[in-house]
């Protein structure tokens, strides 16, 4: 059986509309906003990040009071060294984070990552990025929103603990003496506050000095490291394969003449660890044409600028 619609008098088109010819799509845009994450925090994940967090401010507070402590108030000088670098390290995933909130990428929370080892009491902390990224300027936005949070935070900490400082003596390489170099923020500071070459590690100063090292760490433009996702944002895939392996070859470098000169052996770590990122290499975003703009570029400066603050060539002498 057949059916019978009757439309309104205005549905049926006008003689001017007979001239009308729609605009026929013919290619839809690779990139659209992505919606928001549909992925919830459920109660029992939120636990394990806390628990991961408590445990972590656990080993921190108990290596600042076993090893930077000033003979007077060991429980204080840990939770102060504990307290620092938490502050840091969390910035820093929680501007990552954040910014994964913004442009609708699904990303977990922080996870703190504890030492039972006794080496700073953590191996800092990261989050797991669950999507693809939607453009260049959201990939530049949360590679550089990390090291950026953390540096806020670090830079009053270095401040204070300069400010705070007792002269010390003299560190002499001895092969069995472990020496902390200093990075130029902190060489900076002592000029400032016209400090004596040579004074004493508070725990302010540790966690600062540690804070800045994993920005610099975290900075090289190698892989999915967040230096890796600020240059592949601003040079594209091409660009980010040649950088990432100038700077590779240059850890691998640093890492050799850290051994012949009985330096920091972490390098070698960050060898094996870089050699990973190189082959996996960086996964492409959703929008490979989208530009950055001069304020992003400006940005950029700003985190090769914090780069160069942080970074040092041989963190530790023996």
């Amino acid at each position: 059986m057949s059916e019978l619609y009757q439309f309104p008098p205005q549905q049926f088109p006008s003689p001017e509309a007979q001239f009308y010819r729609p605009t026929i799509v013919q290619r839809l845009p690779q990139h659209a906003p992505a919606p928001p994450p549909t992925e919830q925090i459920s109660f029992k994940r939120l636990l394990w990040h806390l628990t991961l967090l408590g445990l972590t401010a656990v080993t921190t507070t108990a290596m600042g009071a076993l090893f930077l402590n000033d003979g007077k108030a060991p429980l204080l000088s840990g939770l102060i060294y504990s307290f620092a670098l938490l502050m840091i390290l969390g910035s820093h995933e929680m501007g990552h984070y954040i910014a994964c909130r913004w442009y609708g990428v699904a990303a977990t929370l922080p996870f703190f990552l504890p030492s039972p080892l006794p080496i700073f009491g953590t191996f800092g902390a990261v989050i797991k990025i669950k999507s693809p990224i939607p453009s260049r300027r959201a990939l530049f936005d949360i590679g550089i929103a990390g090291p950026l949070a953390g540096f806020i935070f670090a830079l009053p900490a270095a401040y204070l603990a300069h400010y705070f400082a007792k002269a010390g003596a003299p560190a002499v390489p001895d092969g069995e003496t472990i020496i902390f170099n200093d990075p130029l923020l902190f060489k900076l500071f002592s000029k400032l506050l016209h400090l004596p070459p040579n004074i004493d590690g508070n725990p302010l100063w540790f966690a600062a000095w540690l804070g800045l090292l994993m920005t610099a760490l975290n900075l090289l433009p190698i892989g999915q490291l967040d230096g890796g996702h600020v240059v592949y944002a601003i040079f594209g895939e091409r660009g980010h394969r040649f950088i990432a392996r100038l700077f590779y070859l240059g850890v691998v470098g640093l890492a050799v003449y850290s051994y012949l000169r009985g330096g920091w052996m972490g390098w070698f770590v960050w060898v094996v660890i870089l050699t990973i990122m190189m082959r996996f290499g960086h996964p492409p975003v959703l929008d490979e044409e989208e530009p950055l703009g001069l304020a992003r570029v400006l940005v950029a400066l700003i985190g090769l600028l914090v780069f160069v603050l942080c970074f040092m060539p041989f963190p530790i002498t023996l």
